[in-house]
């Protein structure tokens, strides 16, 4: 496969929270760390899982090279970061984006397309694989937008990445311009996380997709983000423009699709004794639950390296023991750990936590409103209640009540709590009904008549007087909901 120039290896440290590209010049002395945080080349080899290890003859003194443990190296094909042997599945995705291929760079034109899918769906992967896989000779580059603080310094990140010096980040367009249809060799422009250009008018992301679909442009392009109506919702005039670029979504994998990934890793580690590693089932059931949440093959990847982890634990622990039983100086030599069913399900729990806290941290922040309004009306009754018995009967200690709260006060709480945040508005009464009702739904709340007027009951009304005759209680744990509450930073200080 022809090599191609410039080429810069993927570090895989891309994050936003890293330094950001500048409208200034970049130092020279700073410009190789910024290009390989920023930009990166594609036909460049994926770093191989080494299956060696280096051990010293002890006569001799020289390092010799021994073959790893499958244990070992299986954990390291496990790692998201380690390239995959092969693309599995995904046939209709690869012949789209290999029939894109064909018409535009190989054949030295320009074009768009916008690759969509949710995070862990082999967006990126897939393209890469297939452009290692070209015949065809020409550049390509990776630019993710993550770091980039304003939408135009996008152009002089792609110059950058390309190698070209620019000096000025005005000049960055009609540098980009005059290389696009100036140069005679094709080049391919994969922007990951397109979506952080979106401005105020998107003039950015309007001219880049004109550059590559004008009829001397040389240059192609790749968006790829999550959000599937991207080019409808926030780039409507590309059509009128006839700059459309091609769509292709990437669904979520299914049970089958990540039992076929991750048994292709296993397969390309030769196993002692043909026994796997990961058994079977354990497999299948790691598979079955992260389809059954998102589909992120990442996540999957994951849960069997943490699993492998946690069963590498447990031998080392049985023969720590088997040598403190039989008090012998040489330690035994420990099986080769094998992951069950067990270990899997685990990892599984820890990730995912319990079904409650999975469904109190997938409310909207609106949902997550109400539940503040009610545990603020829930402590100020509390302290009420505690005034009156402490009168009563000299005690401090409030009787225990089962009351719930009255729809009426919590809406008025849930209003004065919006009026604190000053972040948004508050919805309307029936509105705010709506998101009791699907609470209610998913078993987070209880919503019944009032007793108000019965023993041991309570009830409180707006400010206005309006009452309602239906209250709300919780349906878990009161702590379950403080600490997923405690989870969204701009609700600790109603809290």
């Amino acid at each position: 496969m022809p090599a191609t120039t410039a080429a810069t290896r993927r570090t895989g440290r891309v994050s936003p929270k890293r330094q950001a590209l500048g409208e200034a010049p970049v130092p020279s002395h700073q410009k190789q760390d910024h290009q390989q945080i920023a930009n990166t080349s594609i036909k460049s080899t994926f770093a191989v899982v080494k299956n060696t290890s280096v051990s010293t003859d002890m006569a001799t003194g020289i390092k010799k090279a021994k073959i790893a443990s499958p244990f070992v190296a299986t954990k390291s094909i496990m790692h998201r970061s380690t390239a995959a042997p092969q693309i599995v599945g995904r046939e209709s995705e690869q012949a789209a984006i290999r029939k894109f291929l064909e018409t535009t760079v190989e054949k030295a034109r320009g074009g768009s397309m916008y690759i969509s899918g949710n995070p862990g769906t082999g967006k990126t992967a897939c393209l890469q694989a297939l452009i290692r896989q070209s015949s065809a000779t020409f550049k390509s580059v990776l630019v993710n937008c993550v770091p980039l603080t304003r939408p135009g310094q996008v152009y002089a990140a792609i110059l950058d990445a390309m190698g070209v010096n620019n000096t000025s980040a005005d000049k960055a367009l009609a540098d980009l311009e005059q290389m696009a249809f100036e140069n005679k060799e094709p080049f391919l422009v994969i922007l990951d996380e397109v979506d952080s250009l979106l401005g105020s008018r998107q003039e950015v992301l309007y001219r880049v997709f004109e550059l590559a679909v004008h009829p001397k442009s040389c240059m192609a392009l790749v968006g790829i983000a999550n959000a599937l109506d991207l080019t409808d919702r926030f780039l409507p005039r590309l059509q009128a423009r006839n700059c459309v670029p091609v769509l292709l979504n990437f669904n979520p994998y299914q049970v089958s699709d990540i039992v076929a990934i991750l048994q292709s890793r296993l397969d390309s580690v030769p196993s002692a004794a043909g026994e796997p590693v990961i058994q079977k089932a354990a497999l299948e059931l790691c598979a079955r639950k992260v389809a059954a949440t998102s589909g992120d093959l990442r996540k999957a990847l994951d849960v069997c390296r943490q699993a492998m982890e946690a069963a590498e634990a447990d031998c080392k622990r049985k023969a720590a023991s088997i040598d403190k039983e039989n008090s012998t100086d040489a330690p035994s030599s420990a099986p080769t750990p094998k992951v069950s069913i067990m270990h899997i399900a685990k990892v599984l729990n820890k990730l995912n936590g319990s079904p409650v806290a999975q469904k109190l941290d997938a409310l909207n922040f609106q949902q997550k409103l109400v539940l503040c309004a009610y545990i603020s009306l829930v402590g100020i009754t509390a302290e009420k209640e505690k005034e009156k018995t402490k009168i009563a009967t000299g005690s401090k200690r409030a009787a225990p009540s089962t009351g719930g709260i009255a729809i009426s006060g919590l809406f008025a709480e849930y209003g004065t709590i919006c009026s604190k945040l000053s972040m948004l508005a508050s919805v309307t009464r029936s509105e705010f009904l709506d998101l009791v009702t699907m609470m209610e739904t998913q078993g987070i709340v209880e919503v019944e008549a009032s007793k108000a007027g019965r023993r041991g009951g309570r009830r409180i009304v707006s400010t206005t007087g309006a009452a309602d005759d239906r209250t709300m209680r919780l349906a878990v744990d009161e702590a379950d909901v403080r600490r997923a509450l405690a989870k969204t930073s701009a609700l600790t200080s109603v809290l």
